[in-house]
């Protein structure tokens, strides 16, 4: 089991990362020439997608950190590096880091866009995998894993929820508000970061601590 304020940082987290509400625009932007039928579809088949890889990540990325040799506390610290650097990102409004100008045009044009690029790398990109991960190997034991899966579910959902009605939702915002909620965001995540990696030099490095 996992203490109430782990679970609640683990969500402000994952939420933060996930961003479902500033990606709302550029799922409207790459599906708006599909009907409203194949919209839907797309929205909760990756919201299925985004559920998997998470789920492997909770279920098997332990092994995948054996397998490489990754200690905890330095996946603690390279995690919050990168998760500092999205979260600057997001706080100027930067969306770089997710995809290329490349990647948006040929998605627009593919049949099937749930999985790549929405799912990953926009959604589930290599910062929420990093979050799950850290979250993961901070806590022990199986109930805690599935604490972490219901979250992880029931995040996965929301953003289905959110992009099935991406066009009416982006439109109400409108581009600033879609971009102040990607600041604030990016403003969450910068500070979850810094104490992602204090807590690791404090353990890579003890005479810090001291």
């Amino acid at each position: 089991m996992i203490s109430e304020s782990e679970l609640a940082s683990f969500v402000v987290a994952l939420f933060s990362m996930m961003n479902p509400i500033g990606n709302l625009g550029i799922f409207a932007g790459m599906t708006s020439n599909r009907p409203k039928g194949e919209v839907a579809r797309i929205a909760w088949s990756s919201a299925a997608a985004i559920s998997v890889i998470l789920l492997i990540v909770v279920w098997a990325g332990s092994m995948a950190m054996q397998l490489f040799g990754i200690t905890v506390d330095t996946l603690r610290a390279s995690g919050g590096i990168i998760i500092l650097l999205i979260g600057l990102r997001m706080l100027f409004n930067n969306s770089d880091h997710k995809h290329s100008d490349d990647e948006l045009e040929e998605a627009g044009s593919s049949d099937s866009i749930a999985v790549v690029p929405i799912a990953i790398p926009i959604v589930a990109g290599p910062g929420t995998i990093a979050t799950v991960l850290v979250a993961v190997e901070h806590s022990e034991g199986v109930f805690g894993k599935m604490e972490f899966s219901i979250v992880i579910v029931l995040m996965a959902a929301l953003c289905g929820l959110l992009f099935s009605f991406a066009t009416p939702i982006s439109r109400r915002l409108g581009a600033s508000g879609m971009g102040v909620v990607t600041r604030v965001m990016g403003m969450v995540l910068a500070a979850i970061a810094v104490g992602m990696i204090t807590e690791s030099l404090k353990s890579l490095l003890p005479g810090l601590a001291g």
